[in-house]
């Protein structure tokens, strides 16, 4: 019987979650009691990076606004604004 090439998936234990990249890495989780079932109601908290927040290509820094802060960017084309 051939084996199964691994493949990545997310792990879930004490209310995080992991993305086991490798075998090792799974055993290592599974061996702390996490396992693959998400929890009911599990939601992924918002994670910040080391680099500066960023407006989507259409959008642009509204002057006067903290970088990364809810409503900082605003559509580079006037007429596609919210009134």
């Amino acid at each position: 019987m051939a084996s199964k090439k691994y493949k990545e998936h997310m792990m879930y234990g004490d209310g995080k979650a992991e993305k086991a990249e490798t075998k090792a890495e799974h055993l290592s989780l599974k061996n702390k009691g996490w396992g693959h079932n998400k929890p009911s109601g599990f939601k992924l908290r918002e994670v910040h990076y080391d680099s500066p927040v960023k407006c989507w290509k259409s959008h642009e820094r509204k002057p006067g606004t903290t970088e990364g802060a809810k409503g900082s960017c605003q559509h580079k084309n006037p007429s596609k604004r919210p009134d």
